[in-house]
């Protein structure tokens, strides 16, 4: 309401002036390590944890129904009698996730954050689960986890919020067996969130972030002004990342949310816009629907893609 009161009275370049120098004054509060970042902003997880267990799987299923397919591609039914590592736990999320699939021989669950660490303890505790947590700090290896010793690892959500993605590709290496695989989720660049919300209805529409950069842009949009590092990946880019790290990498499916859904009626208006980067506006020209969801290059547009890893 206020926002709108300051439109009425200022002049646009005025009010992106005002934004331009809070979004400076943010950055200068911006926590300085991941660690920090995540202590305070436990993933959609109650502050003192869960009650119950149909407390805990009810917004386990909210929180699945956030993503049209995300059940298809965050359960892993590839982790029966396997060793798995669950890296960037959080607050135990795909932990309850991969135990409603499969029966793991042991569970391995990591992250840099205590909080997250300790609800996502209480959490595997209420479910009755037996999992060994791991804190870690950034950049930093699993010395307690051998060399060729883990068949699954799985990382939902975690690699974009990482600086140096090589370092973390190279640790998954020396701890997976030969034959293990890696399933991970990041965010699409390929997406109507980073074409459709962020460049055009953020920062042309809206005219809220016409001064800072669509990577600037689509980090405030998804996890926060404070969030350290919040990248988004084509799969192309993503891909060649790996391979550099020696993984063999496919993309496995792509996950949209509902929030991306209720932005389509925006797809013409954006193509027809004179403001918009050519790049984002070639991306939304070849969007087509099959059964009312959204297409790019045969692969949803939506901003959870999931990869599956494999040694070469």
């Amino acid at each position: 309401m206020f926002k709108s009161f300051l439109k009425n009275i200022l002049p646009d370049f005025i009010l992106n002036l005002i934004l331009k120098l809070y979004i400076s004054f943010v950055r200068l509060r911006t926590f300085k390590t991941s660690q920090s970042f995540w202590n305070d902003n436990t993933v959609s997880s109650p502050k003192n944890g869960f009650k119950s267990i149909e407390e805990s799987m009810e917004h386990l299923k909210w929180r699945n129904n956030q993503y049209i397919n995300s059940e298809k591609n965050m359960y892993f039914k590839n982790t029966q009698k396997k060793i798995v590592l669950d890296y960037g736990c959080g607050p135990g999320n795909g932990l309850i996730n991969i135990i409603n699939t499969s029966n793991p021989k042991k569970i391995y669950a990591v992250d840099v954050s205590e909080k997250s660490i300790y609800l996502a303890k209480k959490r595997a505790k209420l479910h009755n689960l037996n999992v060994s947590f791991i804190k870690i700090n950034e950049n930093e290896k699993i010395d307690s986890i051998d060399d060729n010793s883990i068949d699954v690892i799985k990382s939902d959500g975690v690699l974009h919020h990482i600086e140096n993605i090589d370092f973390v590709l190279r640790e998954f290496k020396r701890i997976l067996k030969k034959n293990g695989v890696i399933n991970l989720m990041i965010y699409n660049r390929d997406s109507l969130w980073f074409h459709l919300h962020v460049n055009y209805e953020l920062m042309i529409k809206k005219k809220i972030f016409s001064n800072s950069s669509d990577e600037e842009v689509f980090k405030i949009s998804t996890d926060g002004f404070q969030c350290p590092v919040s990248n988004c990946f084509s799969p192309s880019k993503f891909i060649e990342i790996c391979k550099k790290n020696k993984f063999r990498t496919k993309l496995k499916n792509v996950s949209i949310s509902l929030f991306e859904l209720s932005k389509v009626n925006l797809i013409n208006e954006a193509i027809n816009s004179e403001k918009i980067k050519l790049s984002s506006k070639d991306f939304l020209k070849q969007i087509y629907f099959e059964k009312k969801i959204p297409y790019f290059r045969k692969n949803i547009a939506g901003i959870n893609a999931y990869y599956e890893l494999r040694n070469f």
